[in-house]
């Protein structure tokens, strides 16, 4: 196959999405194998519209949002701006784009789905959901490969959405050493921080944290935990925090993706707890930036960072204590920091493009 052949990528996010981090990530190391293009959503006025002058290979795919209706209208923007767009192979990120790819248009695809985490641990409403599996059953009955970020994720692939095991593969995603890494900090050593960043939604079991915080309260006087999310405002963790009576309990709110690794080097520790994850990128980014990190095992947080990450359960006890060792115990500290960084090493998005080509090899 040669070098010169080109693979278009279409993406129904954008880049400060992790979606959209993940298509933006994964075009850029392809270009090593093939002539890739990106097809992704472009608004003027949206944080990642610069991205557009910036790479040549990226084209504009012009959409109207129309609110509760995006989600059925984007795939018919999308199919519009894949019109003229010429590739021996067309890879979608997500379903939305992967049901662009099948309008109306033939030749080789795949499409990345990451997990199927919507169709067992979700509380999405009944309509999305069925609209969801809809998108599904249509890429099985079209005999479309799948994508997803973890031996975990294939495993629930195949268990809940029926998916034909020899079309389903395993890529784990990779972390960007440019954009996380260690940086000197002028933070208040006497302050130790904890920090989460992620969803705030049902699943990522943010009562867990915040209950631990607030045993951890009769411990230690000088601890802070500062939550990176969107939107917390409208979710019940605040008044949660408030009638914990926790103290030194910061939300962020969102973080910029520019931000991040300013924020994770304010952290003595990052706790992540997480009920189930795909792959789970934020425990591996504080990992890159040089921060001891306690994990959750779900789903597969444990295959993914489980060699870097010191392991609890979902009780408040466990990892209580585990938060204790590691304020405490400043030789275990250094030890999960350096175990940590030896381990997010193998994560690299030029892993992640090697793999993803073995894979077009047995479609193509």
């Amino acid at each position: 196959m040669s070098t010169s052949s080109k693979i278009v990528m279409v993406t129904d996010h954008h880049v400060d999405s992790g979606i959209g981090y993940y298509s933006l990530e994964l075009t850029k190391a392809m270009q090593a194998y093939h002539d890739v293009a990106l097809i992704k959503p472009f608004r003027h006025n949206h944080a990642d519209s610069y991205l557009h002058a910036q790479y040549p290979w990226m084209k504009k795919a012009n959409y109207k949002s129309l609110r509760q209706l995006r989600p059925y209208i984007l795939p018919l923007f999308l199919r519009r701006a894949l019109v003229g767009t010429k590739g021996i192979l067309y890879h979608a990120h997500w379903f939305l784009s992967g049901l662009a790819t099948t309008y109306g248009h033939g030749g080789p695809r795949v499409v990345t789905m990451h997990d199927v985490s919507l169709l067992h641990v979700s509380d999405s409403n009944d309509k999305y959901l069925a609209y969801y599996q809809w998108g599904l059953n249509r890429f099985r009955r079209m005999n479309i490969p799948l994508i997803v970020v973890s031996e975990q994720a294939r495993r629930d692939t195949i268990q809940y959405a029926g998916y034909p095991e020899h079309l389903v593969f395993s890529v784990h995603n990779g972390i960007n050493f440019e954009h996380f890494y260690p940086t000197p900090t002028t933070k208040d050593s006497k302050v130790f921080t904890l920090v989460y960043s992620g969803g705030l939604g049902k699943r990522k079991n943010l009562d867990l944290l915040l209950n631990a915080y607030q045993q951890l309260q009769r411990y230690y006087d000088f601890i802070e935990l500062k939550i990176a999310g969107s939107h917390p405002e409208r979710t019940p963790y605040p008044a949660l925090a408030q009638s914990l009576r926790l103290r030194n309990v910061h939300f962020t709110g969102f973080v910029a993706d520019d931000a991040m690794n300013a924020f994770y080097n304010e952290g003595d520790l990052m706790v992540y707890t997480s009920g189930y994850e795909g792959f789970g990128m934020a425990p591996l980014e504080g990992m890159a930036c040089g921060l001891p990190v306690i994990s959750t095992r779900g789903g597969a947080l444990e295959e993914v960072s489980g060699g870097g990450a010191h392991l609890v359960s979902n009780q408040v006890d466990d990892l209580v204590s585990a938060i204790r060792q590691v304020i405490d115990d400043t030789s275990y500290r250094k030890k999960l920091t350096h175990r940590g960084q030896e381990w997010v090493k193998q994560y690299t998005w030029q892993r992640a493009a090697q793999r993803t080509q073995d894979i077009y090899q047995t479609i193509l």
